[in-house]
């Protein structure tokens, strides 16, 4: 009898438990009042920066310690 009472207990107190954790209606949670923002790209800067003659990366020399860092993927055919 003492058993299944303290069953009980447990079993209501195990299911009011994730009730209480929800992040909505806690204004402490830091993402709580998270609103996302889109950002939109000026059409003019990617049309310089497209028409400019700059490169985007220089070709390093050969390094025996970072031998991978001038991997170029070939394709072979059987």
């Amino acid at each position: 009898m003492k058993t299944s009472i303290t069953i009980g207990l447990l079993t209501a107190a195990i299911t009011l438990v994730p009730s209480l954790s929800f992040a909505q209606g806690d204004n402490k949670y830091p993402a709580s009042s998270f609103q996302p923002k889109i950002v939109f790209q000026d059409k003019a800067a990617i049309k310089s920066a497209s028409s400019s003659k700059s490169s985007f990366g220089e070709k390093s020399s050969y390094d025996p310690k970072y031998p991978a860092a001038n991997f170029e993927p070939k394709v072979i055919y059987p």
